[in-house]
């Protein structure tokens, strides 16, 4: 069993034993470099099954509301130079309809715009800096089994390859271990919410977009073939999604996916010989969420990011609201494990049910209006009208004023517990 003596037993708040997250993805690995940074003398273990991989680029765009989050961890830096800036989002009628501008904005120099940055890129910048961290140990090739929560302390069996199995007595137990999450799934807490009416498929295509008019985001409306267009990277790589039936099966998605590809690229994407000017490099279909785990937090176990809950991607706040989550939850801990809190128990409470209601209230909302947004019919002017005069989002692209979104920043100071 791997345990850490070097801390005496504070308050019953804190044994200096070592904090295990579960799940090395953006927003565990966030969450651990966030607490390698702090004051707190306890080790950070993150545990995760998978390399990252440079052909599933996942999620691809970061949004400016959390940069001053990135910011704090002294990552924008080196974020902004891995990636690319977008330069411009717009929303659009679909290719039948002409792709006609519907409302759109071009953003200038140094104006805030979203961070373009394949999510492995992402991942590798934060697994090096965990790992330069004393504190920091990351466990690649490892994934959690079970756990026992215990009133001072979490058992955490880990397995490894070939079926080696540790035992980690730890302090705190973190899931971040993505949508299918067995943290969330052992702690039993139930994932509230429903399964949308349709499945999204995500490819990843070489193609020249730019050459026939597009932005770096484009948000193509129509009843079905609606989907988001978006430049990845400055090499010629872009996300192409759009919906199909939620009854469709694996097997005819990927049949089907030239089919519906010639519906979302200008051209069908051929060339005046009829041949296809495209590359596929990935097709990756999933089923659209909304749901919300009843809690977060249980003892000493705690899960956020995609474990805590899952959205649409047509708002674009999934990754945003989990690197929330762990920017707040990296806050209370630390506060709880410097002896600080006032009362821990109440504070780790206050802060699921904070971080419960920022993505019911700003992170489902409205991400349920951009998934019936993309849906909506403009076939006609008199309904791009109505779109123009109904939806505000809209309406301050077309007019050029901003709009401010939702903050996902929690204020733990205020929390129950804190102090």
């Amino acid at each position: 069993m791997i345990s850490s003596n070097s801390h005496t037993k504070t308050n019953g708040t804190s044994t200096g034993l070592p904090i295990v997250i579960a799940g090395g993805g953006c927003v565990g690995l966030f969450l651990a470099l966030l607490l390698c940074q702090s004051p707190i003398r306890n080790k950070v273990i993150v545990v995760e099954p998978n390399l990252p991989n440079a052909t599933d680029t996942r999620a691809m765009a970061h949004q400016p509301l959390i940069f001053p989050l990135f910011a704090c961890a002294g990552l924008l830096p080196e974020l902004s130079k891995l990636g690319s800036f977008s330069s411009g989002i717009c929303f659009r009628k679909s290719v039948a309809n002409g792709s006609e501008l519907i409302a759109g904005k071009q953003f200038k120099e140094g104006e805030k715009a979203q961070l373009l940055l394949p999510q492995w890129k992402f991942q590798g910048l934060l697994i090096g800096k965990v790992k330069q961290e004393d504190k920091g140990d990351v466990r690649m090739g490892w994934k959690i089994s079970s756990f026992q929560d215990k009133e001072k302390s979490v058992s955490v069996k880990i397995v490894g390859e070939g079926g080696k199995e540790e035992e980690i007595k730890a302090d705190y137990l973190i899931g971040a271990d993505g949508a299918k999450s067995t943290v969330r799934k052992l702690l039993g807490a139930e994932f509230e919410g429903e399964t949308l009416d349709a499945q999204l498929v995500a490819t990843d295509i070489v193609f020249d977009f730019h050459r026939h008019g597009f932005y770096d985001a484009n948000f193509v409306i129509d009843p079905v073939d609606y989907g988001l267009i978006g430049r990845i990277d400055n090499e010629g790589l872009w996300r192409v999604s759009y919906g199909v039936p939620r009854s469709a099966t694996e097997e005819q998605i990927f049949e089907g996916v030239h089919e519906k590809l010639a519906k979302m690229l200008p051209g069908e994407g051929k060339d005046e010989d009829g041949e296809r000017k495209y590359e596929v490099r990935r097709i990756a279909p999933y089923k659209a969420q909304q749901r919300c785990a009843e809690t977060f937090w249980k003892g000493r176990v705690g899960i956020c990011g995609d474990a805590a809950h899952l959205t649409n991607p047509y708002a674009g706040l999934g990754l945003a609201s989990g690197i929330a989550d762990a920017a707040a939850l990296s806050e209370v801990l630390v506060q709880i494990l410097t002896n600080k809190a006032a009362a821990p128990v109440q504070l780790l409470s206050s802060w699921s049910e904070a971080r419960r209601q920022k993505f019911l209230n700003a992170v489902s909302q409205p991400s349920r209006m951009a998934y019936m947004r993309v849906r909506r019919n403009v076939d006609s002017q008199e309904n791009v009208d109505m779109m123009l005069e109904r939806d505000p989002l809209v309406k301050a692209l077309k007019t050029g004023m901003p709009m401010m979104p939702p903050s996902l920043v929690t204020n733990v100071q205020e929390l129950e517990g804190w102090a």
